[in-house]
């Protein structure tokens, strides 16, 4: 049975309210000249909406692009709607960005869109997908591989973009075309056999129809219902992400680490949780990890201390509550840090970015801080060298007889396997180790030291102050 124009006008003004769209508010309506989205300007105006067109031109149809143009705005003069129309150079965009010609068209229409929604106040962009759109766009989910908790149709709105005709059959939408007399182009591209949503249009649902008639509203029908169920697993994995997952503030350096920490993800929260893979899968999804390697990385959960996997310039690092993302940075020329520190036999104070050291006379009992060192400085050989810390570099620890590889007081402190490279050792003009200095999370302020015997203090007439800035 064939709907009258109020019919299809009464159940267009309703799906437009159940898109969120209150009566009064301003539209922006996508229109490309095809059917659907010429229905779709056609039911704004039957609908007395408040509304205006957005046309994109890509010129890659030379007379045809220029025939659709002008058909949107002369339909828009006619009808007093205003009219929007913009070039977009969609091939230079695919060449830039290395993707096809379709992807990269939509990504400028829809970030057009946007611009001149906001441009014009309005409160959405209206677009005419509809049943058939929908199955399509599941099917392309399905061969492409998307992350299953992705997986699901278009939503009626999703954001600013709000769809109307997506329970609308493409026959209904052509009836009511017909039955108002509104005039559209047809794109020669849509019969294309090399895009992917065509051969699936033209090839495939015809397929499906002949083997089970129905079957392209039977899809479309499950993609909705896979829509709410990813909406929901959503809401509960989201959750549990905020759990597992701790980011660090953009701004925050660990040159220490040779790399900058992206986030924690935490062991104990991520074992506990339904969603902890799901959580890791989408952390590295994000991060562009492959399949194979994102595999790779879940694995660290059962590794040892310090195993690492890493992807291009991210690295993840097992630590023993935690694994660390981090962002691998290209080595740096060596700075002054790593320089040796001259010390004069005068008073005085000497210097650099993340460390200084003065001469004074000895008036006080030094203080308990493990970022500061008092030195005898009589006892010691000069000059000393601030370094960082080598396989095979022993302490004579004070209070203890024999040494101890500094090695192993990285694994007594349980310094992170991360901040191990940041140790440093302060050692005199013999070679000899006088201070261990390590940094671990700067987040929770933590700092281990050890000083050699060699380095006790007596009734000198001159102290040594040596001070990490932390």
């Amino acid at each position: 049975m064939r709907s009258n124009r109020f019919q299809f006008t009464t159940r267009f003004k309703n799906d437009m309210g159940k898109c969120g769209v209150e009566e009064g508010e301003l539209v922006i309506a996508a229109c490309s000249g095809g059917v659907d989205s010429m229905c779709l300007v056609n039911a704004l105006l039957q609908g007395e909406a408040k509304f205006e067109v957005a046309h994109v031109n890509f010129k890659l149809r030379g007379e045809d692009s220029e025939a659709d143009s002008k058909l949107v705005r002369d339909w828009c003069d006619e009808n007093g709607v205003v009219c929007h129309v913009r070039h977009l150079p969609a091939d230079e965009e695919a060449k830039r960005k290395g993707d096809g010609i379709q992807d990269a068209a939509r990504r400028l229409r829809y970030g057009w869109f946007e611009d001149l929604r906001v441009e014009r106040g309005a409160t959405c962009v209206a677009v005419a997908h509809h049943i058939k759109d929908q199955t399509e766009t599941l099917l392309i989910q399905l061969l492409r591989g998307v992350d299953p908790s992705s997986l699901g149709g278009m939503s009626a709105r999703n954001g600013e973009v709000v769809r109307p005709f997506l329970s609308w059959s493409q026959e209904e939408v052509e009836e009511w075309v017909e039955l108002d007399k509104v005039p559209f182009r047809e794109d020669l591209s849509n019969q294309s056999p090399k895009y992917l949503r065509n051969r699936i249009r033209n090839e495939v649902l015809p397929l499906f129809e002949s083997i089970r008639p129905g079957s392209t509203n039977h899809i479309a029908e499950w993609a909705t219902r896979l829509r709410y169920q990813a909406d929901a697993v959503e809401n509960s994995m989201s959750d549990a992400y905020r759990d597992i997952v701790k980011y660090y503030d953009s701004g925050l350096d660990n040159s220490s680490n040779k790399g900058s920490e992206i986030c924690r993800i935490n062991l104990k929260a991520l074992g506990e949780s339904v969603w902890g893979n799901q959580v890791m899968d989408r952390l590295l999804a994000q991060r562009k990890w492959p399949l194979g390697s994102r595999e790779q990385a879940l694995l660290l959960t059962r590794a040892s201390i310090g195993a690492e996997v890493s992807f291009e310039y991210d690295s993840l690092v097992r630590e023993r509550e935690h694994l660390i993302l981090r962002k691998i940075e290209m080595e740096s020329e060596s700075s002054d840090d790593n320089a040796p520190c001259n010390i004069v036999n005068e008073k005085g104070t000497f210097q650099n970015l993340s460390w200084f050291c003065e001469i004074e006379n000895l008036d006080s009992p030094p203080p308990t801080d493990p970022s500061i060192l008092w030195l005898d400085f009589y006892a010691i050989e000069h000059p000393i060298t601030w370094r960082t810390w080598e396989n095979g570099d022993k302490l004579e620890p004070n209070g203890m007889e024999g040494t101890v590889n500094v090695s192993d007081l990285l694994t007594q402190w349980k310094v992170p396997h991360l901040s191990r490279s940041s140790a440093r050792v302060l050692q005199d003009a013999r070679g000899n180790i006088l201070w261990v200095f390590a940094e671990g999370d700067k987040g929770k302020g933590e700092v281990w030291s050890r000083i050699s015997r060699k380095t006790t203090l007596t009734n000198s007439a001159k102290r040594l102050i040596f001070e990490v800035i932390v």
